[in-house]
């Protein structure tokens, strides 16, 4: 096991870690980086690096990331469900 996975399973079994510290520990033991996940859902990793603070959580990309395996509980909660995009009107 390398040292990188031992530090971040230290960090997945401790109580004191934030939610952010946990998800980014599991998307290192999982291979995931943020770029790499950006590509997987399609958006810019700025917005990958954004949901995992905490910044934003639109529902759809949470959903995908539940969807690729992410545990919810360590996910943010979505800022709006999925549907109609902001602004439009029903004609």
């Amino acid at each position: 096991m390398t040292t990188q996975i031992k530090e971040t399973s230290k960090v997945l079994e401790s109580n004191v870690p934030s939610r952010q510290a946990k998800l980014r520990a599991w998307l290192v033991l999982n291979g995931y980086t943020m770029g790499g996940l950006a590509r997987l859902l399609g958006v810019h990793p700025s917005m990958i690096t954004r949901i995992v603070k905490g910044e934003t959580a639109p529902a759809k990309r949470i959903q995908q990331l539940a969807e690729i395996g992410v545990p919810e509980d360590l996910l943010p909660i979505p800022s709006r469900p999925p549907g109609r995009p902001r602004g439009t009107k029903n004609k």
